[in-house]
């Protein structure tokens, strides 16, 4: 057996993963973490699958680069690699590592790629559908923009079972323009919905309201719900017929703008718009780099992110009502710390806590515990100190995780230089405090 990649951190409950990583993913039942290594001289990327248990190494998959990973359950691994002609799709069993699958998917960007699942009732249950597309797809001017594809597979025999083009789908308008554009999958897996951006304008990235759109993949006629959003980069069920809609103006300054909307779709109204104020107006919005955690419940909603106050960049922090139309619970919370090195929030796993991470200088991030956004800290416990290890970290963000792993910290890193010219993909490092550390203290 390797030796362990992951050890104990200097705070008891801090583990911390020593690799540097382009993307990874939790199982649902949180007993296996994957990740993929930055691209080697070869254009080769390392798949890993570690064991929470003891950390050591179970499963290494060496292939072409890594777009994205995901788990449609807690023994099947999907992974989407670079191949000549886009890109190709592969499922396998963990932990032995065998190929159950694959699928090319022509026309798929060489590019971060998004995966959204349906949803299921149990870890071990397989997802029966994957929508797998770009991360974003751009606008512009069709002349200039290659062939954008997203797919829906089927699962588990990995199947393609509908292709779509936002600019030339025919559920979809068509526009001289190919218009910017965001997509998941619904949790019953049979609609994808899309957000649609305005006809692209470089020089008015903010004008022309998109529209959200629901679509039968399998066939049938598209639902057009609502015109809503500017600049859209993502879109989440928050139930079965709400969603949830991020978006981000810039990602470098304090002053950049961030928006949220929130929509009932079954009755194709907008619930909550921050984008339809003024554009200097602040509020109702927490930068670009805002994170947004939806509770178990799916009632209420955590945001945090950063803001100015006077001349100083702050962290701060807001419960919203998801039932009431993302209206605020109360006075947002004012967050100390350096907000260059990231401001967030997420509920544990079973939802009776709030984990708060607020950056410090010169290269830390504090990790506490509250009982509830109303209640604040916990007394008497200093919290979990994170060192942002690697080259400029940057951007630290806190994240929900299944089973035993409690809540994830992740940073962005500088990649290392592989030959002249060109980079790796921004890396990322990670360390996670366990659920186990988290309940002692509630």
């Amino acid at each position: 057996m390797t030796e362990s990649a992951i050890v104990d951190g200097p705070v008891p409950g801090l583990r911390v993963l020593q690799r540097e990583v382009t993307h990874w993913a939790w199982s649902p039942d949180g007993r296996w973490l994957a990740t993929s290594d930055p691209t080697d001289l070869d254009g080769q990327s390392v798949v890993r699958v570690y064991d929470f248990e003891d950390g050591h190494e179970a499963l290494a998959i060496r292939g072409r680069e890594a777009l994205a990973l995901c788990w449609p359950s807690s023994e099947l691994l999907l992974v989407v690699r670079a191949a000549d002609l886009g890109s190709r799709a592969v499922l396998h069993s963990v932990p032995d590592g065998g190929v159950l699958g694959t699928v090319a998917l022509p026309g798929l960007t060489r590019a971060r790629a998004r995966i959204s699942l349906s949803a299921t009732r149990h870890p071990d249950e397989c997802a029966s559908r994957a929508l797998i597309t770009p991360g974003r797809w751009p606008g512009g001017l069709r002349e200039n923009v290659r062939q954008r594809s997203g797919y829906v597979l089927s699962l588990p025999d990995l199947s393609v079972a509908a292709a779509m083009e936002p600019d030339t789908w025919t559920a979809l308008p068509r526009l001289p323009h190919v218009r910017p554009a965001v997509a998941t999958l619904s949790p019953d897996g049979e609609l994808v919905a899309v957000w649609l951006g305005g006809p692209f304008s470089a020089d008015m990235p903010r004008k022309g309201t998109g529209s959200l759109w629901m679509v039968p993949w399998s066939g049938g006629a598209p639902r057009r719900v609502c015109g809503v959003g500017l600049g859209v980069e993502s879109v989440v069920f928050t139930d079965p017929s709400r969603l949830l809609l991020q978006s981000a103006f810039e990602l470098g300054a304090v002053r950049d703008r961030g928006d949220l909307a929130l929509v009932d779709a079954s009755r194709g109204v907008v619930l909550f718009d921050s984008s339809v104020g003024e554009p200097d107006d602040p509020a109702g919005w927490l930068g670009a780099l805002a994170t947004v955690d939806v509770h178990p419940d799916r009632e209420r909603a955590i945001l945090a992110g950063r803001q100015l106050v006077g001349a100083k960049p702050t962290g701060s922090l807001q419960e919203l009502d998801l039932g009431s139309g993302l209206t605020a619970s109360a006075a947002p919370r004012v967050l100390q710390g350096k907000a260059a090195l990231g401001m967030g929030a997420a509920y544990t796993g079973d939802g009776e806590g709030l984990a708060v991470l607020a950056g410090r200088a010169p290269r830390t991030a504090l990790v506490t515990l509250w009982p509830g956004f109303q209640e604040g800290a916990l007394p008497g416990h200093p919290g979990w100190s994170v060192l942002l290890e690697g080259k400029h970290p940057r951007a630290a963000r806190l994240t929900r995780s299944p089973g035993e792993v409690g809540v994830t910290v992740s940073w962005q890193v500088d990649g290392k230089a592989l030959r002249r010219g060109s980079l790796t993909p921004v890396a990322e490092r990670l360390c996670w405090i366990t659920r186990d550390a988290l309940r002692e203290l509630a």
